[in-house]
Order: C-alpha cells, then sequence, then structure tokens
C-alpha cells in the first residue's frame, strides 16, 4: 500500500487554547505533511490570525479547514458561512469540512450541496451523530452514503470524512463487531467508487472516548489492527489520516503505529 499522508488537528495545542499557530509550528517541525484547523466563530473574524494561517499553508502539501456548525440550512445562510468562503477564496485547494446533518431531508441535503459547491471550495462532510442508539445511527449512515450516492448523479464533487472513532462510541448501541462492520461497510462503499476519503482517528481505553482515556492508536478499545489490515488487504483510496488528539505525544507514536501497519 502506498504511503499515507498523516497530520494532526490544532485540538493537539488544547493547553495553548487550541491555537492553529502552534499547531503549524509543530506539525511543521515534526514533518506532518497535512493538517487540519477548525475555524470558529472567533478565529474567522480575527484577521490578523487568519492572515498567519494563509501564510502558513505553504508549508503543507494540504490543510484541512473544519467549519462550524453542520451541513443544513442555517449554516448556509449564516454570515459565519460567507466569513468562511470569504477566507477560503484566497487559500490554494480550498476546502471545508462540515459534519453531517441527519435531522435534513435529503433532498435538501442534495439541493443544499449543490449549491455550496458551485464555484466554491471543495466541500468534506463527516459523519455524525446527533441521536443515539443503533436504529437511528444506522438510518443517519444510511442517509449519509445516499448523499453521496445522489449528489454524484447530479454532479456535485463531495468528499467524506469518516470518523472511526465515532462508530465504536458506547452512544451508538454498536457491539465491536457491528462497529467494525460498518467502518469496512464506509471503507468499501467510497473505496468501491474510488472516491478519495479522509480519516479522523484517535484511541481510547474508554468507551464514552473520555478525553481523560484517550491512547495512541493500537493503545486502546478500537480494534485498529482488525482496520488496518482491512484497508491493506483491500486498498481503498485514502487521501490522509488526521490525529485529532488533544496532546502532542499521542500523535507521534500513533504516527509510528500507522507506519508500521501500513509501510
Amino acid at each position: 500500500m502506498e504511503s499515507i499522508r498523516i497530520g494532526v488537528a490544532n485540538s493537539i495545542s488544547r493547553n495553548f487554547d487550541f491555537d492553529p499557530l502552534d499547531t503549524m509550528a509543530f506539525a511543521k517541525q515534526s514533518d506532518y505533511s497535512i493538517l487540519q484547523i477548525y475555524l470558529n466563530g472567533d478565529i474567522i473574524k480575527n484577521e490578523k490570525l487568519l492572515s498567519k494561517i494563509r501564510e502558513g499553508v505553504k508549508d503543507f502539501e494540504q490543510v484541512y479547514f473544519h467549519a462550524e456548525g453542520q451541513l443544513n440550512e442555517a449554516f448556509s445562510e449564516s454570515g459565519y458561512r460567507a466569513a468562511l468562503y470569504n477566507f477560503l477564496d484566497g487559500i490554494d485547494n480550498s476546502n471545508y469540512i462540515i459534519h453531517f446533518d441527519e435531522q435534513s431531508s435529503i433532498d435538501k441535503l442534495i439541493r443544499l450541496v449543490d449549491t455550496l459547491a458551485k464555484d466554491g471550495p471543495q466541500i468534506y462532510i463527516e459523519n455524525f451523530f446527533l441521536k443515539d442508539g443503533t436504529e437511528d445511527v444506522i438510518k443517519n449512515l444510511k442517509k449519509y452514503m445516499a448523499l453521496f450516492t445522489l449528489s454524484s448523479n447530479f454532479g456535485t464533487n463531495l468528499r467524506p470524512v469518516i470518523d472511526i472513532p465515532r462508530l465504536f462510541h458506547k452512544d451508538t448501541g454498536f457491539s465491536e463487531e457491528e462497529a467494525l462492520e460498518w467502518t469496512f461497510q464506509l471503507s468499501n462503499f467510497f473505496g468501491n467508487r474510488r472516491i478519495p476519503t479522509l480519516l479522523h482517528l484517535i484511541d481510547a481505553t474508554d468507551t464514552g472516548q473520555a478525553r481523560s482515556s484517550f491512547t495512541a492508536l493500537g493503545q486502546g478499545l478500537i480494534p485498529y489492527d482488525k482496520i488496518f489490515d482491512f484497508f491493506k488487504k483491500t486498498r481503498p483510496a485514502l487521501e490522509g489520516i488526521i490525529l485529532e488528539y488533544e496532546d502532542k505525544m499521542n500523535p507521534l507514536h500513533s504516527r509510528e503505529y500507522i507506519q508500521g501497519k501500513l509501510g
């Protein structure tokens, strides 16, 4: 399997109020090729900080920008969305990640992404659950996949972000085997269509995934050995992996683990 791009999110700079510039400095020093920055409402209004982020983008193969809110009409019509698009207009390979909103109808979602994608940045949609329990989570995942199928039919180019740990959270109601099966199903769904897929990863020693239980990949409860063995066998089009920890040591150890599994 070809070398996979690995990066960190600015959540790793929690001790510095999630400062994206601290994250960029660490990522550059530690030779991460990609990066994710969460653009909250305060950051998107801070032109001085945005200017520094624009300059720092040049140090990486790709920087992903995680938007605030969820994929719905409220996001589309907000002043935040307008400010986000204004910022991204000056960025090469502009993009943003937005959480999926299961409460929006599939028809509204298709119209929405068609409007948002026209002459705009690349949109990445991350699996996200508002409701707990197996029945609702499965409905959510089926609608999530349907959005990609139907929007593709209308010529809208969306890309997925699969947050694998979210599938293993206790609130889904999934057993480990069920969560693993959905991980494989999502991977195959996008892999068979050769749709480049970004992964969000952490590991934890607690099924509730409390921040205090975060640990390096392969050292927690999520069966990453099986997951990466599956990736190595099926070779999905993985665009990259973003490690969403809240410290700087777990990403370093996790990168070693990933390279050992896929190298």
